[in-house]
């Protein structure tokens, strides 16, 4: 992912975010914050740096379910396009080692592609557009399938607004011969002004569900202390200390059903990022369109509130975990 981290709180910030993964970062290639980390979980992915520069991070992922092998490139291009030329060289002299390798780019390149890659789109390429189709010529990529948003970034001003195109996966035919059900999905950008990037590769292992955790926000919703009378008053046979832990196992369900009925606010994100992520993509389909715009305000607002709303419950229930 691209960012500007300052890089003496790179290691500060990548322990709140998946604190068990490997974090390593392009900080010392940057003359001002980190530019580029990334993150993998050990336990799925053996991850090999290969080279980094302060716009790439040349790294060789081994998947350990099928020790399948990708070259995988994380791009976060330089605004100026004279400083893109260093990266598109790059690119150059890391193809000349990938082969027949499968080798993906991603990343925000800073550049479209095509003129239809921006929404004022004129009738020539630009110096940058040129240098980066070049590039892209020579190390013999393409755009991988993909779906939703084309627009991935955005100056989300009301006036004179911007729409371009400038985050892009890229893979070579290797990549495509050795994934073939690969896709990208750009998605809503919400309250960014860019589109996060996936790629999706076959065989993804699915998340075990968590166990139950009992959070005290639940203490105060109405019907709490009559789930816990009902089920003290349950007569369980046996040792005390067993029918304590059998009532306690009781009351996992009602405060399950509790939790979502009345105090899940994951819910209330839910709708917000659904009515947030619907407007975003009905405004990159008519970016012109005034009342879009309008309701984009607004829902942003609702999420945000919703997301803050959501940030005060998960700090009372980690104080339970």
């Amino acid at each position: 992912m691209e960012t500007h981290v300052d890089a003496s709180k790179v290691s500060d910030v990548c322990r709140k975010v998946c604190n068990s993964w490997s974090w390593p970062s392009n900080a010392v290639c940057c003359s001002k914050g980190t530019r580029i980390m990334v993150g993998w979980d050990a336990n799925l992915v053996d991850v090999m740096m290969l080279s980094q520069s302060d716009q790439v991070m040349h790294t060789q992922v081994v998947f350990k379910l099928d020790q399948k092998t990708l070259f995988c490139s994380f791009v976060f291009a330089d605004n100026h396009y004279k400083n893109r030329r260093l990266l598109w060289s790059n690119l150059c002299i890391h193809h000349s080692f990938m082969k027949d390798n499968p080798w993906v780019v991603m990343g925000d390149f800073n550049s479209s592609l095509f003129l239809e890659d921006s929404l004022a789109s004129t009738s020539s390429s630009s110096i940058g557009m040129r240098d980066f189709k070049e590039c892209v010529n020579k190390i013999e990529v393409f755009d991988i399938n993909s779906s939703g948003l084309h627009y991935t970034w955005t100056n989300k001003q009301k006036q004179g607004a911007v729409f371009k195109k400038i985050d892009r996966i890229l893979g070579n035919n290797s990549f495509i011969d050795h994934f073939p059900t690969a896709a990208a999905s750009f998605h809503p950008y919400r309250i960014s002004d860019h589109s996060p990037c996936i790629l999706g590769l076959p065989n993804v292992t699915k998340e075990k569900p968590k166990p139950f955790k009992f959070v005290n926000l639940l203490v105060n919703k109405k019907g709490f202390s009559d789930e816990v009378k009902r089920v003290s008053d349950t007569q369980v046979q046996g040792f005390m200390m067993y029918q304590v832990v059998q009532k306690l196992k009781a009351l996992k369900r009602p405060m399950r059903k509790l939790f979502k009925q009345q105090g899940n606010l994951h819910e209330k994100v839910k709708v917000a990022r659904k009515n947030l992520d619907d407007c975003q993509r009905a405004l990159d389909a008519d970016p012109t369109r005034l009342e879009l715009k309008n309701q984009h305000a607004t829902f942003v607002s609702m999420y945000m509130e919703a997301v803050k709303d959501e940030a005060l419950f998960m700090q009372q229930k980690s104080k339970v975990d």
